[in-house]
C-alpha cells in the first residue's frame, strides 16, 4: 500500500509544492508558548499571505476606522488563531485551485464544504479542549485526496462518481474498488508527504471510518463528526441526527455524559456564518456534489461523502 500511494501521487507533475510556511505554522501552533513574533517573522516570509492578512484588519468587518499598516498590529487586532485560520484558508484555496483544470471536480462546492467541516471541527475542539489549529487544518484539508484523484484520472473519476450514484456504493468504497485506496487515504499520504504532522494526516486518513486508533483517536472523532455536521448544516433532514452511527461513536469518545447533537449543529452553523464573514466563504449548498456525478451529502441519518 505504502509504495502503491506512493508512486500513485509521486506521478502528478503539478501537484502544489509542500507548503514550507504552512507546515511551519502548524508546527508553532502546536507549541505551549506561543510567541506573537514568532508568527510576524513567519509570516513575512509570504508577502501575500501578509497582505491578505492586513486586509482583513483594515476591513469593513472589524469595525475600526484605524488603518493598520504593520503585521504584528494585524494580528493585535484579528487575534492569533483567526490569523491562523486565513492562513490555512489562503493555502487551502490555493490547493484546490490547482483542480480547477481536473475533470469532475467542483471546486466551489469542494471548498464550500471544506471550509465547513473546518469551522466544525475548530468549534468541536473547543467545545473538548483539543487542539482547535490542528483540528481545523485537518477539517480543512480533509478531502484533498479528492483533488489528487481527479488529477490523476481526469474525467474518468466523475464517472466513478456516477457509477456510485447509480449503485448506491459510497464514493470511497467505489475509489477503493477501482484504485485500491480512497480519497481519505490518498489525502493522508499526501499531507504526510508535506510534512504535517500526524494530528492532521491520521483524522484525514479515518474520516470516513470509526474506531480510531490512539493517540489521534479523538481529534479522529472531532473531524468525523466536524464531517457529518457540515453535510447536516447543510440543509438536510432534521431530526434523524441521532441515528447517525457514526456521530454517535464520535460523540461518545468525545463526551462521557449526553451531548445534544441538535445543539452542536445550531452552535457550528453559527460558527460557520461568523467564517464566511472573515473569509468570504459562500454558505454550503444542500444539492451540489463536490465531484461532479456524485450524489449530494444524504440525509442525517446517513452521511457518507
Amino acid at each position: 500500500m505504502t509504495d502503491k500511494l506512493d508512486i500513485y501521487i509521486g506521478r502528478l507533475q503539478h501537484l502544489p509544492a509542500a507548503p514550507t510556511v504552512v507546515v511551519k505554522l502548524v508546527a508553532l501552533f502546536r507549541k505551549h508558548n506561543l510567541e506573537v513574533d514568532e508568527i510576524v517573522s513567519l509570516m513575512s516570509q509570504d508577502p501575500s499571505l501578509t497582505a491578505e492578512v492586513l486586509r482583513s484588519a483594515n476591513s469593513a468587518y472589524f469595525g475600526d476606522d484605524d488603518q493598520v499598516v504593520g503585521v504584528f498590529e494585524a494580528i493585535m487586532r484579528l487575534g492569533l488563531y483567526k490569523v491562523y485560520q486565513m492562513a490555512m484558508a489562503n493555502f487551502g484555496a490555493t490547493v484546490l485551485s490547482f483542480s480547477r483544470n481536473v475533470g469532475g471536480i467542483d471546486v466551489e462546492t469542494l471548498w464550500r464544504h471544506s471550509a465547513a467541516v473546518a469551522s466544525a471541527a475548530g468549534l468541536i475542539a473547543r467545545k473538548v479542549e483539543e487542539p482547535e489549529a490542528l483540528a481545523f487544518t485537518a477539517g480543512l484539508l480533509h478531502d484533498v485526496g479528492k483533488i489528487v484523484l481527479g488529477a490523476a484520472e481526469g474525467t474518468a473519476y466523475a464517472a466513478l462518481a456516477r457509477e456510485a450514484v447509480e449503485t448506491g456504493v459510497p464514493l470511497q468504497q467505489a475509489e477503493a474498488k477501482r484504485f485500491g485506496f480512497g480519497h481519505a487515504e490518498v489525502g493522508a499520504r499526501l499531507l504526510a508527504k508535506w510534512g504535517l504532522p500526524e494530528e492532521i494526516a491520521v483524522p484525514v486518513r479515518f474520516h470516513h471510518e470509526v474506531g480510531w486508533p490512539e493517540p489521534v483517536e479523538r481529534i479522529c472523532a472531532i473531524v468525523s463528526l466536524a464531517n457529518f455536521v457540515a453535510h447536516a448544516a447543510a440543509g438536510h433532514e432534521e431530526g434523524k441526527q441521532n441515528s447517525s452511527p457514526e456521530a454517535a461513536y464520535a460523540m461518545s469518545v468525545l463526551w462521557s455524559g449526553d451531548e445534544d447533537l441538535a445543539l452542536l449543529l445550531q452552535e457550528a452553523q453559527s460558527e460557520m456564518s461568523k467564517l464566511t464573514g472573515i473569509l468570504g466563504v459562500k454558505p454550503a449548498s444542500a444539492t451540489a456534489p463536490a465531484v461532479v456525478g456524485a450524489r449530494p451529502a444524504p440525509a442525517l441519518a446517513r452521511v457518507s461523502s
